[in-house]
């Protein structure tokens, strides 16, 4: 792989997505009031959930969200045209930017089974930092594209002759 070839955007992106996989089996997000009685409680005791076990609608979108952004960089080591990683990278811009704003209402907003999710956790707040870190790595990275293409343009407009 060619690191010179990764944009700044792409590294936050895989930077963030790591991140967020790690957080999200290995810490708590949730503090969560056991239920007695309610199948899959702690018989009344507290305790905590992660992200796979709290957001059930949500982590298959920050599943692939995270495989995209990997996939963005691991992509460069097979030197793919250049319609291929704008093709990625917009999908990624598109693809973060739904997964952290699901993080934001679901983390900060309304939190999963409210009736016996009691607080957030560390775990949480970093996931939803590292959500909107891999959402900003691809609008960077997207606006890094956009001003390379404008000044490969504005080059070779000053170098053709006038008509």
């Amino acid at each position: 792989m060619a690191p010179e070839r990764l944009t700044r955007g792409e590294l936050i992106s895989a930077t963030s997505a790591v991140v967020l996989l790690i957080f999200m089996f290995a810490f708590a997000w949730y503090g969560v009031d056991g239920i007695p009685g309610r199948p899959g409680s702690q018989g009344g005791a507290a305790g905590a959930e992660t992200a796979w076990q709290g957001l059930t609608g949500v982590r298959w979108l920050m599943l692939l969200t995270i495989l995209l952004a990997l996939t963005a960089v691991a992509m460069h080591a097979a030197h793919p045209e250049r319609q291929v990683v704008a093709a990625f990278r917009l999908a990624l811009l598109a693809l973060s930017t739904l997964t952290a704003a699901l993080l934001v209402i679901r983390v900060l907003i309304d939190l999963p089974a409210s009736g016996r999710v009691v607080d957030q956790k560390l775990g949480a707040i970093v996931g939803v930092i590292a959500g909107l870190g891999i959402a900003y790595g691809a609008w960077e990275s997207e606006r890094d594209q956009r001003a390379r293409l404008l000044t490969t343009t504005l080059a070779r407009r000053a170098a053709s002759p006038p008509r």
